[in-house]
């Protein structure tokens, strides 16, 4: 209605200035400023506002406040557009509306990031004041409030730290309302800036509708005019619509204009006045912009811990442990929050509990360094003391997640077991014709029923494991902050296990070894090649003492540049030993490989001799008193301040291995820290389509800090994969001289069985995945050969006190490397006879290929925000999904080859084990696997020659015994058939396709 007015009575007035002026939107908010004080009158004023706040917890019927950030994002967005045609326009514009214009990107970005996190429920648990006028409202609002309006907007550390410190002499704010008011601050500066925008454009609309007037005065009546001043009026802005037209008119002093002078004396008689004051109102809206402006900006680059710990009582009594001051922030923020959550459950004050905690922990820690933590007593097992000390019920000693763990494995196996028995009920009642027939053999039924079990069981166990890694939150590990550095106490060996075959060889191993220490230049930190010569027929060969020598020589060129502190080890060492005589592998080798390298090393470490590597000089001392070993492949890339975050996780008192009476079991804590092990995005010239199809995500995500590890998050404990840090006293206690020798080929699942392992998948390494087919076939053949000689671990599991969970695992693995031969000798059933459809067995073996990977490929299409450019997310959803589709087909048309491999493997390792007692630490080098690996299609031809051959052998006696499916039986064999040369397609890089055409 007051649009339509404003219309009537200016026929040329803008549409937006029409809006900004529509009196149903009410008069303009003033802008949050009041009297500016100092230090002393603010701390003063800090004291009386906490002794008037009273406050309370929100009720669960009470509405919960929420900022009006939409409605201050569209107002914002309004007055910079009209401001910016005002601009454009050649019109003269304030200092206020040029800070507007020319920081509007910012406000925008501040506006969006609160906007996207801050969630409704932010304000929920937070005190909310109950007098006047802030009523209803948290309590940490009203304290935001004051800030901005006593400071005029303008961001000081040092003087909200003391008005907060103030404040809480008399009224205690808890830690959530503290964290809440970095938010709060950002929340209360946009609803000023709002309304200065809003001001400085409506002000600057009523001037424009005062020069529209005053440029055809003559045709407007007094009651016209009085109709102009009650719209303008109903904005707030009538008063500087008067003052503009008093200047326009100033010099127009005719008999005609005389009764518009009248009627504007009568309507402003303090002209004089309000012209005295509008140049202070506009240096003070030009200065308040200003001021939000660059707070906004402050806020951000504050340092708000610091700021906690120096003003919440609750950082300051937990300041006084040593353990909490040296802890990480988010470390430290799990245990306030455990604090909080015990203050709610309790009725306590924050501090109260702490202090509570704090005695449990004072009283232990000369006899108990983990009693010494405070996770210890909020998680762990002082739990019940800590609520029986606070008067709480035993009841709330375990919380639902507690008790959850211990049901986790059972709940977990039963899951998987029901998930595949009803899978195969269902595939056998619905797609098995032949069952239901009068001619119908048990037998056929059983053995279909057998067969369809671990394809089945791949597809449940990828489902389930990618439903929990989807919903499970990352759990990480507490850590120690080690701002200074490694510390003398903490001194860590980093060891590249390998062998010295080649001039070349040994030039990219020191290479790597100078990259690790760039990459993290700590002074109590050693690194290591750990080498071996290559296998021979005899103890020496005429090479060895030239490529000794030359890494020897390359490692003492390390040292000068990079030289250690007077009386410290050198940083850089060889460790190297001889070859003695295997008589497995009837063959001069490394003792006990890899395997063994690692042994001797942490024997070496632990007791202070270094005798079983060849003495070279101070380019083989290893320093004294190191504690960890951190032990990467050669072609691990280790990031930048990697090392110093795996050190910070492993130091913490709680993550420290304790053992049990004899020794020889980790109870708690963690022997080994399996970092996650990230793709790096590969080159143009080596890019494969293997690599696309199965290498997963390449590169880093800056954007995410941990990705869920199913055994970690679920079960407490991860998997070791061979790289990781050592605790050196566990892994000595725990795994010298007990393993058999000459029998453990894959070492890194035992090893961390035994010396309990820690996933920390907030901490990357980079380790490429295999670019060529039989690099990874390769690999894969050498873990199932190692993974069944781990069988008789596996049946005496207490010889070892080998945990549930880890048994598991290694059934696990046994399960999988039967998945590719079950699932041939099933199509191969279906195909042949009417027990199954073939056809849902085809569904069921691509299922076990691609179901947990297709889950997250569906998933993908589901975007996070709104604000995405939705072709190329939904381009790259659709390119995700293809990848996963064509993965599977591949996989397929692999399945015979795969399953003759993994039949290959197994029977190989059955028979050195139980035989030949011969070649059971067989071994290929990642090197050597892909240096014999073929590019060249006829080379590959040659290589897999036997793989057509077998396909059409099976589909003659599928043909033969009178196939009900002899189409899809063809066309099955004749895809395994081609799979070399499947192989060689994925397999090339683009230099190789770039040369062949």
């Amino acid at each position: 209605m007051a649009q339509a007015e404003l219309l009537h009575l200016i026929p040329s007035a803008p549409p937006e200035l029409r809006e900004i002026l529509d009196g149903a939107r009410g008069p303009v908010e003033p802008p949050i400023r009041s009297e500016i004080f100092g230090l002393q009158r603010f701390a003063q004023h800090g004291r009386s506002l906490g002794e008037t706040h009273r406050a309370a917890l929100p009720t669960s019927r009470a509405a919960t406040f929420f900022p009006r950030l939409k409605s201050n994002i569209r107002t914002l967005r309004e007055a910079h557009h009209y401001i910016g045609v005002q601009a454009t326009t050649g019109y003269d514009i304030s200092p206020a509306a040029e800070w507007l214009l020319d920081n509007f990107h910012l406000i925008e970005a501040q506006l969006k990031e609160i906007h996207e996190g801050l969630p409704r429920r932010y304000y929920r648990d937070l005190p909310v004041l109950l007098d006047e006028p802030l009523a209803g409202l948290p309590r940490i609002y009203g304290v935001a409030w004051a800030f901005v309006a006593h400071t005029d907007g303008a961001f000081d550390d040092e003087l909200l730290t003391q008005f907060l410190s103030a404040y809480q002499e008399s009224r205690e704010l808890n830690l959530s309302e503290m964290w809440a008011l970095p938010t709060t601050l950002r929340v209360v500066l946009i609803e000023n800036l709002r309304r200065l925008a809003e001001r400085v454009a409506t002000n600057k609309a009523a001037r424009e509708v005062a020069n529209l007037v005053c440029d055809h005065i003559e045709t407007y009546t007094l009651h016209a005019l009085d109709q102009m001043l009650a719209l303008l009026n109903q904005r707030g802005v009538g008063r500087v619509f008067l003052a503009q037209m008093a200047q326009r008119l100033q010099d127009r002093r005719t008999a005609g204009h005389s009764r518009y002078h009248e009627w504007l004396h009568n309507a402003l008689p303090d002209l004089a006045a309000l012209q005295t004051q509008q140049p202070a109102d506009q240096a003070a809206d030009n200065l308040s912009v200003s001021n939000a402006v660059t707070s906004l900006r402050a806020i951000g680059d504050a340092d708000w811990s610091d700021i906690v710990a120096r003003t919440n009582a609750l950082m300051r009594v937990m300041l006084t442990s040593p353990v909490f001051e040296a802890e990480q922030s988010a470390t430290r923020d799990q245990t306030l929050h455990g604090i909080e959550l015990l203050a709610k459950r309790s009725g306590r004050s924050e501090v109260a509990v702490a202090q509570t905690v704090l005695e449990l922990m004072h009283a232990v820690e000369a006899t108990d360094s983990v009693g010494a933590v405070a996770s210890h007593w909020l998680r762990g097992a002082g739990r019940p003391a800590l609520v029986a000390a606070l008067g709480m019920p035993p009841s709330a000693a375990y919380p639902w997640r507690q008790q959850a763990r211990r049901v986790a494995l059972p709940a977990y196996l039963s899951v998987l077991l029901l998930g595949t028995a009803g899978l195969v009920t269902w595939v056998l009642l619905r797609h098995s014709p032949g069952l239901h027939g009068p001619d119908t053999v048990l037998w056929w039924g059983v053995l279909a029923a057998l067969l369809m079990m671990l394809p089945a069981s791949e597809a449940v166990v990828a489902v389930i494991n990618r439903l929990i890694s989807e919903s499970a939150q990352p759990k990480h590990l507490p850590r120690l902050a080690l701002a200074n550095g490694i510390p003398a106490e903490h001194r860590v060996l980093v060891v590249i296990p390998a062998m010295l075959t080649s001039a070349a060889s040994v030039r990219e191993l020191v290479h790597r070894l100078q990259l690790h220490q760039l990459a993290n230049p700590e002074r109590h930190a050693q690194f290591a090649l750990l080498s071996d010569w290559a296998d021979a027929d005899t103890a020496h060969v005429a090479t060895d003492e030239t490529l000794l020598a030359a890494a020897t020589e390359q490692i003492r060129a390390l040292n000068l540049r990079c030289p250690a502190q007077d009386g410290e080890a050198p940083r850089f060492i060889v460790l190297h030993r001889e070859r003695s005589f295997s008589e497995t592998e009837q063959r001069w080798i490394g003792w006990e490989r890899k395997r063994g390298k690692l042994e001797l090393l942490v024997t070496a470490v632990a007791e202070g001799s270094s005798s079983a590597f060849m003495d070279l000089g101070g380019e083989s001392r290893i320093a004294h008193n190191t504690k960890y070993i951190v032990t990467l492949d050669s072609d691990t890339q280790l990031p930048p301040g990697r090392l110093r975050d795996l050190v910070g996780v492993a130091a913490h008192p709680h993550n420290q291995p304790r053992l049990d009476p004899s020794g020889k079991r980790v109870i708690g804590g963690y022997g080994i820290f399996q970092p996650r092990v990230a793709t790096p995005l590969p080159a143009p010239k080596d890019f494969t389509l293997y690599h696309w199809l199965f290498a997963g995500q390449c590169g880093i995500d800056p954007y995410s800090a941990a990705a869920s590890e199913v055994y970690q998050d679920v079960f407490g404990e991860g998997t070791f994969t061979g790289k990781g840090l050592l605790h050196v006293r566990a892994m000595h206690s725990v795994l010298a001289g007990r393993l058999p020798e000459g029998q453990v080929l894959s070492h890194d699942l035992l090893e961390g069985s035994m010396a309990r392992c820690a996933a920390v998948t907030d901490i990357t390494v980079i380790e490429d995945a295999p670019f060529h087919a039989d690099v990874a076939a390769s690999r894969v053949h050498r873990w199932t050969r190692g993974d069944w000689q781990l069988l008789p671990f596996l049946l005496n599991p207490a010889r070892y006190r080998l945990r549930a969970i880890n048994r598991w695992k290694l059934f696990d693995n046994l399960r999988r490397s039967l998945v590719a031969p079950v699932s041939l000798a099933l199509l191969l059933l279906a195909l042949g006879g009417s027990v199954v459809s073939p056809w849902a067995a085809l569904a069921l073996v691509l299922a076990a290929f691609s179901a947990g990977p297709l889950m997250g490929a569906v998933a993908g299409f589901s975007p996070s925000r709104d604000d995405l450019a939705k072709r190329h997310f939904y381009g790259q959803a659709a390119t995700d999904l293809a990848r996963v589709l064509w993965g599977g087909v591949w996989l397929l048309a692999q399945l015979l080859q795969q399953a003759l491999m993994a039949t290959d493997a197994i029977v190989r390792a059955l028979y050195r084990m139980t035989v030949s007692r011969r070649h059971l630490l067989q071994w290929t080098t990642a090197a050597a696997a892909q240096a014999a690996a073929k590019t060249r299609l006829l080379a590959v031809l040659r290589q897999h020659w036997t793989i057509p051959v077998v396909a059409l052998l099976l589909l003659g006696a599928l043909l033969a015994v009178g196939t009900p499916y002899p189409l899809l039986a063809t066309a099955l064999c004749g895809l395994w058939a081609l799979s070399p040369l499947w192989t060689w397609w994925v397999s090339r890089s683009r230099t190789a396709r770039q040369d062949a055409a």
